[in-house]
């Protein structure tokens, strides 16, 4: 199989369940239908060896699915604990106007809708009905929720998200 040309992150694997292999992952991605729909992920590690999937389904709680691999028993499932799950840019449906994915925002400038600049996004974290920003600087390290009271605009052909006044936040995580 030809390795893909560019992997995006989908899945982030944090535990195992039961004895048959089966894994709990976490979304980074808004879009259950693109990871239920999935026949195969990646790993970055082996990008020419895909780890075809036998079943997915929503898991327990929110925001969490079991997935079980074929040819993946629980001793080989207990190694991908920690690991993320990427599929190929290509085979990712193009995302709606209003709708961007995770890995798009990481690397965003971070400004509020006066121009003051307050860092750029580190990391995102996905938590059940929102995620996180991580905006870091050399004046801060902090966090922003990704809902409507904090976020005014994503602009990815400007490379920059702007935030309503994050002052306190920032506050928080003043170095």
């Amino acid at each position: 199989m030809t390795e893909p040309k560019k992997l995006l992150p989908i899945l982030r694997v944090i535990s195992t369940h039961g004895l048959k292999g089966e894994v709990i992952a976490l979304p980074l991605t808004t879009n259950d239908e693109l990871i239920l729909n999935a026949k195969r992920f990646y790993l970055r590690a082996f990008p020419q060896d895909p780890l075809e999937v036998e079943s997915i389904r929503p898991g327990p709680g929110e925001r969490v699915f079991l997935l079980k691999f074929k040819n993946v028993d629980f001793e080989s499932a207990q190694g991908l604990i920690n690991s993320t799950l990427y599929l190929p840019e290509e085979e990712l449906p193009t995302s709606s106007e209003d709708e961007v994915y995770i890995y798009e925002l990481e690397g965003l400038k971070v400004e509020d809708s006066k121009g003051r600049a307050w860092g750029v996004v580190s990391e995102v974290m996905p938590l059940g009905e929102y995620s996180l920003l991580r905006v870091e600087s050399e004046e801060f390290d902090f966090y922003i929720p990704l809902v409507s009271e904090y976020v005014e605009e994503v602009d990815l052909e400007n490379r920059k998200i702007v935030v309503k006044d994050v002052s306190a936040l920032a506050e928080l995580g003043k170095k």
